[in-house]
């Protein structure tokens, strides 16, 4: 039997899973999980379906945006009540659970929990006490495990300590992850418009590969590709300061130019 895709929409999945796996790693390790994700994607997807149908100029009635998007009506009564009132849709009365670390940690700061407390400990108060309050399904010491791992809680033997630094955002790494946000946002974008809008004219997206390669030549190639984009960066930055100044003013100048490179050895 074959394994072809049987039609484009499931061809499409497929390859939208691929990138999902990448995702999917970034998601975890910042400890985020399917539950969290996938509440948090409905008014993504709400939010897209009224752009497809206003696109194709159709009514977006709730029957509509629910066929397009998969979301269920009640979901979907929600965001156009929060449209309504003038809200944001992220702000609709849609009910999106927490993690339960998440929420443990949020008690435990909320109530002014002790910073440092025993695991366990039937005369005080304990971290397995505060677990239950939480969720009395979840293990204690799996919850203690994943927020160790996010670096939200510290252990000491017996002793469980709140780590107040982690709640401090770290700007630098912040802004690395915006960074990288924002050039896979471009990049994708331009692709998906060149398949999307064929008629229209297309960005530049295109790259170079080479496989059957050794690690040598990987190394040489990558040593290359750098000394040649800090060149051509150099040179198109200075045209791309030129363009801005003369622009600086202009009624009309509200568009952006990215152009990026990447390297990866897969």
């Amino acid at each position: 039997m074959s394994n072809l895709p049987k039609n484009d929409t499931e061809f499409n999945l497929q390859q939208i899973l691929l990138l999902m796996n990448y995702l999917t790693k970034w998601l975890i390790h910042s400890g985020v999980g399917y539950t969290e994700f996938s509440a948090a994607l409905k008014p993504v997807f709400y939010q897209q379906a009224v752009n497809e149908l206003e696109r194709i100029e159709k009514k977006d009635t709730i029957s509509a945006i629910s066929l397009l998007s998969g979301l269920h009506r009640k979901d979907i009564t929600m965001f156009k009540d929060a449209t309504n009132e003038g809200k944001l849709i992220t702000q609709a009365d849609v009910s999106e659970p927490f993690s339960i670390p998440a929420r443990v940690v949020g008690l435990w700061v909320a109530e002014d929990w002790p910073e440092q407390m025993p695991f366990y400990n039937l005369k005080q108060t304990s971290f397995v006490e505060l677990v239950k309050k939480v969720s009395m399904e979840m293990h204690p010491r799996s919850v203690l495990n994943e927020l160790v791992r996010l670096g939200i809680v510290k252990q000491d033997r017996r002793q469980v300590t709140l780590q107040k630094r982690s709640f401090i955002p770290d700007q630098s790494t912040q802004d690395l992850r915006k960074f990288l946000t924002q050039n896979l946002q471009s990049h994708i974008n331009a692709g998906l418009h060149n398949i999307l809008f064929p008629e229209q004219t297309s960005f530049l997206e295109e790259s170079v590969r080479a496989d059957e390669l050794t690690k040598e030549s990987v190394q040489m190639l990558t040593r290359y590709s750098i000394e040649l984009w800090e060149k051509y960066s150099e040179e198109l930055l200075k045209i791309a300061v030129e363009c801005s100044a003369l622009d600086k003013g202009k009624s009309d100048a509200n568009q952006t130019f990215c152009l990026g490179i990447y390297q990866s050895d897969l």
